[in-house]
């Protein structure tokens, strides 16, 4: 009787705690942020540059993204710059001039794509490399120096990948079709 009432007891109790370990595993979820990346100052910054193939081989026009923390929230700026591939500097280089900049302050879901972009340029790593005077290049890095992720080339999927994310932020998509 003594051996009946003990092993209803210790399976009451291992159901007890089957259940807390359901209701802790909830909590054990992870909490992917900018909030847990970038401090309260500004002197945080992730950025993302890149660069197309308007001009061939002589690059083309930049777009530039800048996450920090502005008021407790992440947020981000976007620069687009415009080439006229006949004029260059005395260097022979093309000549960036900015076009329009715009400010968005990030919604959850946006810092989500924002992050599947990151990850998908640190995918691109793994892709084999193409020697090629013209390209896109595709570059991550932030102001504190230990992050530096780039990717150059002709492939589409580095390309469809940034106009997900300009889709995603309501940005202009990038078109190099015309060029």
């Amino acid at each position: 009787m003594k051996t009946s009432i003990l092993l209803l007891i210790l399976i009451f109790c291992l159901s007890c705690s089957e259940k807390k370990i359901d209701k802790k595993s909830n909590y054990d979820q992870p909490n992917y942020s900018f909030n847990n990346i970038l401090s309260y100052g500004k002197e945080d910054t992730i950025f993302i540059k890149s660069r197309f193939q308007d001009c061939g081989e002589w690059g083309g026009h930049e777009e530039l993204v800048k996450i920090y923390r502005s008021e407790r929230k992440p947020k981000l700026t976007y620069v687009k710059f415009k080439v006229d591939c006949g004029i260059r500097n005395s260097l022979g280089q093309i000549i960036q001039t900015k076009k329009f900049t715009q400010h968005i302050l990030l919604s959850n879901s946006q810092q989500l794509v924002l992050m599947k972009y990151m990850n998908d340029l640190m995918k691109f790593q793994f892709l084999k490399e193409e020697i090629s005077h013209s390209g896109n290049s595709f570059y991550l890095s932030n102001t504190k120096g230990d992050l530096k992720i780039s990717h150059y080339g002709d492939q589409s999927l580095p390309l469809n990948s940034y106009n997900t994310l300009m889709t995603a932020l309501k940005l202009p998509k990038v078109n190099i079709e015309n060029r």
